[in-house]
């Protein structure tokens, strides 16, 4: 157990609701939106991507589609129920790594929803912004898919405008297992290869706006970074002044609340325990006390913070442990809910060494 957040923006516009509902739109929102036409070898799919909600992702998909990246590869991986994925493995399911770019932000908070037609990045679980060259199109409404069940959701970043009938074709295709997807576990991999023949743009559109627009997204996150390093450093000082909060050599800060009576725990032992976390601007990102279910895991499988907090506490006990970032999730942070370089505050209560 990795203590991973549990929780999960600006309210749409009239014409983006109508967009991301797939209720229609004006011919000037899709003049401003990217198309693109996807020919498959079952048929043409046309995608209108929201480079508004999710630019990041839209210029990500572009820049794949102009290296021509796109070519050649499958939709590898089929769900009749659920979605057809594809852009990351060649016919021989081999997958596909040159011409790979870096892996990009996920905007899973920008307000659109995995419906039905939808089109989405793919990631790896529990690794919020590994998203690189692969997508998945909705063939259901798949609401889980918005929540952060492992940290994040994941960002749609447009919809299919023309070729539903195309997706639900390849979403029919026989499949199976194959020894080199899922270690021939899992049978969703087409018989007959469903091949991504081409992805280009269609009509004019200039994507040099798009590129300034990331690169100003991009600087704002940076800055936004720097100032939570600054200010978690300037909270954890002054509370370090506190005269009921002690610090330890590592720089993890603890304060008693409730002075336990058993032993304490070593940092192999397992714990069961209730707690709280928030950021220090107040923003509470995981409770157990809100799912009315304590928590139980080993005592060295958590961050840093927790394996040397708990220690210090006793069975039957309650603390306040102040984290700094450098014992807590890091420059990663953890799934949008942690900001990278984030210090963090947690009530936890001791309740039993297993």
């Amino acid at each position: 157990m990795s203590l991973m957040p549990r929780i999960q923006s600006t309210l749409l516009t009239a014409l983006g609701a109508c967009v991301v509902m797939g209720l229609g739109s004006t011919d000037s929102a899709l003049a401003a939106n990217p198309q693109l036409l996807m020919k498959t070898s079952l048929g043409e799919i046309t995608l209108e991507l929201n480079e508004e909600k999710a630019p990041i992702s839209t210029l990500n998909f572009i820049k794949y589609a102009q290296s021509r990246y796109y070519d050649g590869t499958i939709f590898h991986r089929v769900m009749p129920t659920f979605m057809i994925q594809g852009g990351g493995f060649n016919k021989e399911i081999d997958k596909k790594t040159k011409g790979m770019r870096p892996p990009i932000k996920n905007e899973w908070k920008n307000g659109l929803k995995n419906v039905r037609g939808s089109i989405s990045m793919a990631r790896l679980g529990r690794q919020p912004d590994s998203a690189t060259s692969q997508f998945f199109i909705n063939v259901v409404d798949n609401a889980m898919l918005d929540q952060p069940n492992d940290g994040a959701g994941y960002a749609v970043f447009g919809k299919v405008s023309k070729g539903l009938d195309v997706v639900d074709k390849i979403r029919n295709t026989e499949t199976a297992s194959h020894p080199k997807y899922g270690g021939g576990r899992s049978k969703v991999v087409p018989v007959t290869p469903v091949v991504i023949e081409s992805v280009r743009l269609v009509g004019d559109y200039d994507i040099t706006q798009l590129e300034s627009k990331v690169n100003k997204v991009e600087e704002e996150a940076k800055n936004a970074i720097a100032n939570a390093a600054e200010q978690g450093k300037a909270f954890l000082e002054k509370n370090g002044k506190r005269p009921d909060v002690n610090t330890t050599a590592t720089g993890l800060q603890h304060r008693v609340i409730t002075a336990g009576t058993g032993a304490s725990p070593k940092a192999t032992d397992r714990v069961t325990v209730h707690y709280r976390g928030k950021l220090i601007d107040g923003t509470e990102f995981d409770s157990s006390y809100s799912r009315n279910e304590p928590a139980t895991f080993p005592l060295n499988g958590v961050i840093p913070g927790w394996t040397e907090g708990l220690q210090l506490m006793k069975e039957g006990g309650k603390s306040e442990l102040f984290i700094p970032s450098e014992l807590g999730y890091g420059a990663r942070g953890a799934g949008g809910a942690i900001p990278p370089h984030a210090a963090l505050i947690f009530e936890v209560e001791l309740l039993k060494i297993n």
